[in-house]
């Protein structure tokens, strides 16, 4: 059975995105369109799903990289900026909608915490896996080779 670590991230997060737009799990507060992301970054996300991309990120990290806490999901998402005449140094992300993200993927039960940070539940394992099936087997409608070689 073809998992999150089978399938391209890109496919996985929309796909995921859509998922999650779909079931109102998550809701993005009005003001995370007009704010930007960190101090790093010079003005708001362009993209009107940008919360949507970053919260099936989010729950693609802690498949593969969990328990994850917010500040270690801040330095992940944080960037390089510019510091006067000297190199650029990194910035963590801010962590406000990071928060809002996992708070809503907790009361949806996709998500829960432990004392070494956040991991998945059953639920949201079982969700990543049922889409990373339905992306493999799309894939694989696309490359029957796939049958041939043995990975499907």
């Amino acid at each position: 059975m073809p998992t999150v670590y089978d399938v391209p991230a890109d496919d996985l997060i929309l796909e995921l995105k859509d998922y999650l737009k779909k079931s109102g799990f998550i809701e993005p507060k009005p003001y995370f369109y007009y704010a930007k992301t960190g101090s790093q970054a010079d003005r708001p996300p362009a993209d009107p799903d940008w919360f949507y991309f970053r919260a099936a990120s989010i729950l693609r990290k802690l498949y593969l990289y969990g328990p994850l806490s917010i500040k270690e999901l801040t330095k992940i998402y944080g960037g390089r900026k510019a510091v006067g005449y000297s190199l650029t140094h990194s910035r963590p992300s801010g962590s406000s909608h990071i928060r809002s993200i996992i708070k809503d993927l907790e009361k949806a039960g996709l998500v829960a915490k432990t004392p070494k940070g956040r991991i998945l539940t059953e639920k949201g394992r079982s969700t990543l896996d049922k889409i990373s099936m339905k992306i493999f087997e799309e894939f694989k409608k696309k490359n029957p080779i796939i049958e041939k070689i043995g990975l499907g």
